[in-house]
């Protein structure tokens, strides 16, 4: 393992920490499908936790499908899912349910240092400062969302100083720092609620998720933000339209 650069939030469950910051490890590239992951003792010293709490974490990435657990051997990377685009003329994948409302609830905005995972995503030296943002989303007074967005300070500055529980993301984006977005790329996979997404969204732990994986990008095709969402399965669904 790099030297530590992993800073937990004190309003968040420990394991759920872990557990999101391995998966961005996976997402990145970092350990390859069919790699075995650091032993258990190593990691335990990179996140400053006990082994219970990384077993917890792990237990959930196994659970959800990311990692593979054999006994005697050790603990794996598992297979990539396989992606396919929707075919046709004309495409339109839109979700169906209730909007979410303009207004969320902040649970943070801290500035940290870019571990080597989400440095990679954001084109960003590692150790560079970035915002770490996380917010429940609402649907009418329904906590429907909750999500971690990654964006370089660099282009953000003071980013923590506005409007965010009372505006949208991207307009704050566009509108108070100038910069234009051309397109945004979503992975969706499912998923379960550990118990930190099912206290914040008011739903017991277990209850069918949507991950959303969104990569937000400029005109200069930069990613100018790197988003992991959770959206409850119970409130949404996803539509495919083709013409």
């Amino acid at each position: 393992m790099s030297t530590p650069l992993f800073s937990p939030q004190p309003v968040v469950a420990l394991h759920h920490q872990v557990k999101e910051d391995l998966l961005l490890r996976l997402r990145s590239g970092n350990w390859p499908p069919g790699s075995e992951i650091p032993p258990e003792p190593a990691l335990c010293a990179h996140y400053r936790v006990s082994r219970g709490t990384l077993r917890r974490a792990i237990g959930d990435l196994v659970n959800e499908g990311y990692l593979e657990r054999f006994r005697g051997r050790g603990t794996f990377v598992s297979p990539p899912k396989l992606e396919s685009r929707f075919a046709g003329s004309f495409g339109r994948f839109t979700v169906v349910g209730p909007s979410l409302e303009q207004a969320s609830r902040v649970l943070f905005c801290r500035r940290v240092r870019a571990q080597e995972s989400v440095a990679l995503v954001l084109g960003l030296a590692k150790g560079e400062p970035l915002w770490h943002l996380e917010r429940v989303r609402f649907a009418g007074e329904r906590p429907a969302a909750l999500q971690a967005s990654y964006l370089p300070c660099a282009l953000f500055p003071e980013l923590s100083r506005q409007p965010l529980g009372s505006r949208f993301l991207l307009d704050i984006m566009t509108e108070v720092y100038a910069v234009p977005l051309l397109r945004a790329v979503e992975v969706v996979d499912p998923t379960k609620a550990d118990s930190y997404a099912a206290r914040q969204l008011g739903i017991k732990a277990g209850t069918p998720l949507f991950r959303v994986e969104r990569r937000t990008y400029s005109t200069a095709e930069r990613v100018v933000e790197y988003r992991l969402s959770v959206l409850r399965g119970d409130i949404f669904r996803y539509r495919t339209e083709f013409r």
